[in-house]
């Protein structure tokens, strides 16, 4: 019998009569014997010889069913010579074919590509699927290689050059079959595809950007947007040109431009998106929204964000129109977390809706965005029946006037601080330990924040930081801190905490020490001598405080050292002097106050107005009303409380 597919003699020789030869002759037979299993262990025994290895790859076209199967498990476990397999590509038995084209894959070498493509357009379907697979699977073995940092550099290059000459076939066929792999192989070397990219001519590249927009589906629109990240200009020139077309007449089929976007990683998808922003490529994508499933539309609120909302912010707020509660929400996010944009009116339509989601999601864009003005129009949703809708409206509410505490606090007079921190308080009991590290802080102004909030604090709580505080190393945290004493009822303790503190370096501390001392003349002798002492010796601001003690308790010698300091060309010591005035009740003494009413210096001017304002008649108050539009806000501030105190009037100062 003469076997077949011998090949050429010069390339495969048959060997000599004898044994191989019986044994090739009872494998092909027509009356095959029992022994043909037997025979195909012996051969996988000695599967080294290319002989050997040759009869098996032949008994892949036997009609018996056990043994191709045999012999294909024994194919799969041995190591085939590969011109072998090179040369049984060309067999005339279809089963030899496709059992080579399968086995030549487990080289893992690139260059078996172009054999591989011949066989693809094989005639039988069978053979043509095995390369097709073969194909996959080399390209799946060389990602791998890459990953170990096997894969030679060249051995990709020539793999890319093989599939871009595949561009040039006049032939369609293979044309369209090879491609799907020249987008499977690009990621090897994104470089050098999109170099070689660059080297096709005009009919070749718009072929290529015909076969991205075929194989779509199939995920080809990976390979364009990664070569958005390329830094070269001429591959980005080129590339956006034919994407913005391709999404603008992309329909429904937007869909598969941005699940490609997501495959991206976080850092990749970011670069992209500011590619699709310049190049206008995202402005396209915004005009597809009606088209997008759910999913895909979280996509390109992803990209808008990564670009910053107020790139795109018109976009944004037509989308807050929507009948689509989750791209509403989304928006929402989008604009309460960028830092740039204000409040938008828009947000209080949700105030209404039906839907829960919607309405919490209004309530925490308020949250980051509101101020206290808008606390009357969210307060009617605190009666919701809805749980989570009245915890929302709480939290929003607390959020807003603790922020606004905090941000505005300077701003706020004691009394408007003291009712928002009670209101603060009644929302949530244990504030005060989320405004603890205020009082750790290494600023200065937060410590003192701190203390000045610690007034709508029960003093049991509070006493604990104001004597840690008084203890701070910084004395105007410390002089701060000791005013928290005056919440003190009791004058023995009182004075039993602030005694240390008459011989604390900085004056600041000593003068509100002297100020915390009793309104009454103190039966203890210890008291009115410290007062006394402060009054001869202390600095300016302690003296100020002494004297003011000391003629309230009686102390009518003191008025001298008073009258000299109203006298004083000294801006400081006259302040002081008319401060003592607005605290003292010296109704002989108005007339300067009066007087520095009109001095040029408007510290002078201010305390006098607020002396007038405290002991004045209610001819000096109504006397006042200039001192509404005197040149320095200061003025104008405490001719305001005078009025509003004394007379019940309300004026805004400008």
């Amino acid at each position: 019998m003469k076997l077949p597919n011998l090949g050429p003699s010069d390339e495969l020789h048959s060997p000599a009569a004898g044994k191989a030869d019986r044994v090739s002759q009872l494998l092909f037979s027509s009356h095959r014997t029992e022994q043909a299993g037997e025979i195909l262990d012996a051969l996988a025994l000695a599967a080294h010889s290319p002989w050997n290895q040759r009869l098996l790859l032949w008994t892949l076209a036997s009609p018996d069913a056990a043994l191709r199967k045999r012999a294909g498990e024994i194919l799969d476990t041995i190591a085939v010579d590969f011109d072998l397999l090179t040369h049984e590509l060309a067999s005339p038995m279809w089963e030899v074919r496709e059992g080579a084209a399968r086995l030549i894959a487990k080289s893992g070498r690139l260059d078996i590509i172009p054999l591989l493509i011949a066989e693809i357009e094989d005639y039988h379907p069978r053979v043509a699927e095995a390369a097709r697979e073969s194909l996959s699977r080399l390209i799946d073995n060389a990602k791998l290689r890459k990953l170990r940092g096997e894969l030679p550099p060249g051995e990709v290059n020539e793999a890319l050059v093989i599939l871009f000459q595949t561009l040039y076939i006049s032939k369609r066929s293979p044309r369209y079959q090879t491609i799907p792999y020249l987008f499977e192989i690009s990621s090897l070397d994104e470089e050098a595809f999109w170099q070689m990219y660059l080297t096709l001519d005009l009919p070749q590249y718009t072929l290529l950007h015909e076969e991205f927009l075929r194989y779509q589906k199939e995920g080809a629109l990976r390979v364009v947007y990664r070569g958005l990240l390329q830094k070269n200009d001429l591959v980005l020139d080129r590339l956006t040109g034919f994407l913005a077309m391709a999404v603008r007449n992309s329909g429904e089929n937007v869909n598969y431009h941005l699940e490609a976007l997501r495959s991206l990683n976080r850092a990749d998808f970011v670069k992209a998106a500011f590619v699709l922003q310049h190049f206008r490529i995202l402005a396209e994508f915004q005009g597809l929204i009606k088209f997008m499933n759910p999913p895909e539309r979280i996509v390109l609120f992803d990209l808008l964000e990564a670009v910053g909302a107020e790139q795109n912010l018109a976009f944004l707020l037509r989308c807050l129109q929507l009948d689509d509660s989750r791209i509403r929400i989304r928006v929402l996010k989008i604009l309460g977390d960028n830092p740039t944009l204000g409040l938008r009116p828009e947000v209080f339509e949700f105030l209404t809706d039906t839907d829960e989601q919607m309405l919490l999601a209004a309530l925490r864009y308020l949250q980051k965005k509101g101020d206290l003005s808008i606390l009357e129009r969210i307060t009617h949703l605190a009666r919701s029946k809805k749980k989570k809708v009245r915890q929302g409206v709480i939290s929003t509410m607390f959020k807003i006037m603790k922020d606004n505490l905090l941000k505005r606090f300077d701003q706020f007079g004691p009394a408007r601080r003291l009712k928002i921190l009670k209101s603060l308080l009644k929302m949530k009991p244990n504030f005060f330990e989320d405004l603890q590290y205020l009082s750790e802080s290494p600023q200065e102004k937060d410590r003192i924040k701190y203390i000045k909030m610690l007034e709508a604090r029960p003093l049991q709580e509070a006493l604990a930081d104001y004597r840690r505080l008084a203890r701070d190393p910084n004395p105007r945290v410390r002089a701060a801190a000791l005013m928290g004493f005056a919440r003190i009822q009791d004058p023995e303790m009182r004075f039993k905490l602030i005694r240390p503190f008459f011989n604390d370096p900085d004056d600041r501390v000593r003068a509100n020490a002297v100020d915390l001392l009793p309104d009454h003349k103190p039966a203890d002798d210890t008291i009115t001598a410290i007062a006394h002492e402060s009054a001869q010796q202390g600095s300016r601001r302690e003296r100020a405080n002494a004297l003011a003690k000391l003629i309230n308790w009686g102390y009518a010698q003191y008025e001298t050292a008073l009258l000299e300091m109203l006298h004083s060309p000294d801006e400081i010591t006259k302040t002081n002097a008319l401060w003592i005035l607005g605290v003292t009740d010296l109704p002989h003494l108005l007339p300067y106050l009066r007087e520095a009413a009109n001095d040029p210096r408007p510290h002078v001017r201010q305390m006098a107005v607020r002396g007038i304002g405290l002991k004045g008649t209610d001819e000096d108050i109504r006397a006042l009303m200039p001192f509404l539009k005197d040149p320095d806000r200061s003025v104008r501030v405490a001719a305001r409380n005078a009025l509003r105190a004394r007379l019940n009037l309300s004026f805004e100062i400008l």
